[in-house]
């Protein structure tokens, strides 16, 4: 993550001196680097990563910066360097092509940001943190909620076609790659849960005594949570504990 925030600012110190000691230097660095389609037709095909590191101004890199910093520590501790990367670099791709379709180039990081960011909220949804709205006024709210605001706004931004120079589609298309990411990883519910549940008889654990269900169900997933944390827990698994909670105070009840 560290690595990242420095290559974003050395990238725009370079963007600063070019504009102001050699133009021709920027224009290269935009035309060459930032993505478009013109690039992409002239076989720059490095443009959708190298246009994650060029930004258009102070404030557009310093909202990058912090919220790669706040959540993208986040998210590498608990997933690892591998999917912090993956997922910033997956979520910056396709937010890129996807602003692409929209308009004729794309420069920053909001779209692998916004990947991160939404990674975070899913991993560590009950998670209490201080925003600031409007970049001013500091509020508490979980991170849930930080993440559903994010994927609203990018949505009603870009239906409305408010501040026509960003990439409300990127920030949306690399938001809703994050929470993918994520989900896939069994944080905030897994993909597949539903339908390794359909491969069970329907009443198969409510047909369990209570310690074969604990023995089968409970057991594994408290193995789980010593090895990854609770926040790692998938909504079956959570239900399956409530379940298995019932199921334990039921036998009290009949054993009183």
């Amino acid at each position: 993550m560290e690595l990242l925030i420095g290559l974003n600012v050395a990238v725009f110190l370079l963007q600063l001196l070019a504009e102001s000691f050699a133009p021709g230097v920027f224009y290269r660095l935009e035309n060459d680097f930032a993505l478009s389609r013109e690039g992409l037709r002239n076989g720059y095909y490095w443009q959708p990563v190298t246009y994650m590191f060029l930004h258009g101004g102070a404030i557009h890199l310093l909202v990058n910066v912090l919220g790669l910093y706040f959540a993208g520590r986040e998210v590498e501790h608990v997933l690892g360097r591998k999917h912090f990367l993956g997922i910033y670099f997956l979520g910056g791709l396709l937010g890129g092509l996807a602003q692409l379709l929209m308009g004729d180039s794309v420069i920053g990081a909001s779209a692998g940001v916004c990947a991160v960011l939404l990674a975070f909220t899913s991993i560590l949804p009950e998670l209490e943190i201080t925003a600031l709205l409007f970049f001013v006024i500091p509020f508490r709210m979980r991170a849930k909620w930080l993440g559903r605001a994010v994927i609203a706004t990018s949505i009603l931004f870009a239906a409305v076609g408010f501040g026509s120079d960003i990439g409300h589609v990127a920030h949306l298309v690399g938001a809703l790659t994050g929470w993918v990411y994520a989900r896939c990883l069994g944080f905030g519910g897994d993909f597949l849960a539903f339908f390794r549940e359909r491969r069970r008889p329907r009443n198969r654990l409510e047909q369990m005594d209570s310690r074969a269900f604990i023995s089968e169900e409970i057991d594994p997933i408290l193995d789980k949570i010593s090895r990854e944390g609770i926040h790692s827990l998938t909504r079956a698994e959570r239900r399956i504990l409530e379940r298995g909670r019932e199921k334990i105070a039921s036998r009290t009840s009949r054993g009183q």
